[in-house]
C-alpha cells in the first residue's frame, strides 16, 4: 500500500526536512511516528527537500507500507502524535505510480519579506527588511525571471549540469508592510528562489536596475548574484500533479 499526505510544518523548529545525524529533521520525525502507528519500519520520501528554518503548508511525502490503515483514521492518530509542529493536512492511498517527487510537475513557493515594524513573535516566519524600497522596480525586475532560461547564475550547487529551469510565473502580493513573492515553476535548484528574492530585494534598495537581472541570467555566473535571502520567509507552498493517483 502507498499512502501519499500533504504535510505543513514549522520549519523553525526543524534543521530541515532530510534526515540528519545528530539533528532534529522533519523526515525523521515523521518516520519515527509512522513506524510507531503501523508496527513497521516507514521510509518517507518527499517532493523536495527545504533547508534548515524553511516552512511548508502543502510538502507532499509518500511511503509504502502492508499495513492498512483508513486515511482518515491515519490522519486524526498522526496528527495527535505530531503536534504541534507538524500537521497532517491530507492523507490518500494511491497506486505505486506515484512518486511524490518525481510525478511533480511543477511547485509553488511563497517568501515573505515584512517592511514594517520588527515583530519579534514573527521573526522566525517572515524577513523584515527595513531599507527603503521600490516596489515598482521589483516588479518590472521580476518580469525577467518569468520564463525558461539558464539559472545558473542563482544557484549554489555547482555539481548540477543542466541548469535551465522554467518560472510559469512570479507574482507579487502587497498587503500593507508584507510583500509576498510567489513563484511557480518546474523545477528549483538548491538555494534558488532565495537567490531570486534577494536579488529583487537589492533591486528594491536601488543597488542594481531592472534590466540588470537579464545581464544575470546570460552571465551564467553566481558572482554576479552572491546574495541569499534568509530560510525564515520561505514557505512550499504547493506542489502540483497532472493527474490523480487514487485506487
Amino acid at each position: 500500500m502507498r499512502y501519499k499526505m500533504i504535510v505543513s510544518y514549522d520549519g523553525a523548529y526543524f534543521h530541515g526536512f532530510q534526515r540528519q545525524k545528530g539533528y532534529n529533521s522533519v523526515q525523521e520525525t515523521l518516520e519515527q511516528i509512522f513506524s510507531h502507528i503501523l508496527k513497521t519500519e516507514v521510509v518517507v520520501k518527499s517532493a523536495g527537500r527545504t533547508d534548515a528554518g524553511v516552512h511548508a503548508y502543502g510538502q507532499v511525502i509518500h511511503f509504502d507500507s502492508e499495513q492498512l490503515i483508513p486515511p482518515s483514521n491515519f490522519k486524526k492518530i498522526s496528527n495527535k502524535l505530531l503536534f504541534p509542529h507538524i500537521y497532517i493536512k491530507d492523507v490518500k492511498c494511491v497506486n505505486t505510480e506515484f512518486h511524490s517527487r518525481v510525478s511533480a510537475i511543477s511547485k509553488e513557493y511563497h517568501y515573505l519579506v515584512d517592511i514594517g515594524e520588527f515583530c519579534p513573535l514573527k521573526s522566525n516566519y517572515r524577513h523584515y527588511f527595513h531599507n527603503r524600497i521600490d516596489i515598482d522596480k521589483i516588479k518590472e525586475a521580476m518580469s525577467y525571471i518569468e520564463g525558461t532560461h539558464d539559472f545558473k547564475s542563482f544557484s549554489k550547487n555547482h555539481v548540477i549540469k543542466n541548469t535551465v529551469r522554467t518560472i510559469e510565473s512570479f507574482k507579487l502580493d502587497v498587503d500593507g508592510t508584507l510583500l509576498t513573492f510567489k513563484i511557480v515553476g518546474t523545477g528549483f535548484m538548491y538555494n534558488m528562489v532565495r537567490i531570486i528574492v534577494a536579488l529583487m530585494l537589492k533591486v528594491g534598495e536601488g543597488k542594481f536596475e531592472p534590466t540588470y537581472i537579464k545581464k544575470v541570467l546570460d552571465g551564467k555566473d553566481r558572482a554576479l548574484a552572491p546574495y541569499v535571502a534568509p530560510a525564515n520567509g520561505l514557505y512550499l507552498y504547493k506542489v502540483n500533479y497532472d493527474k490523480d493517483y487514487d485506487i
